[in-house]
């Protein structure tokens, strides 16, 4: 039995497309990835602000209580509030 030829043509269109489909869902990934390293390099300099924040308070106040309260959604951050009662935003 002969295939039908606008089957065949079909199925051809299809497996461009497919083939198509996969080049772009291997670059997707690819995206998804740097996209992790870039969040994960973020992480690391948001730590590292941290770090610094609380060093310079135990320099200046020595060990106090920091509390990170009330979140700001514009600023996306929380405010500092300080054991002695100081507040940074």
């Amino acid at each position: 039995m002969e295939n039908n030829k606008e089957l065949v043509k079909a199925w051809e269109q299809r497996l461009n497309l497919y083939a198509e489909g996969n080049k772009l869902r291997a670059e997707g990934y690819k995206l998804y990835a740097e996209g992790y390293k870039l969040h994960a390099e973020g992480n690391k300099l948001r730590a590292e602000g941290y770090k610094l924040w609380a060093e310079s308070v135990i320099a200046q106040y020595g060990n106090i209580i920091i509390e990170w309260k009330n979140w700001d959604y514009d600023k996306k951050s929380y405010s500092c509030v300080l054991e002695n009662g100081e507040v940074y935003d």
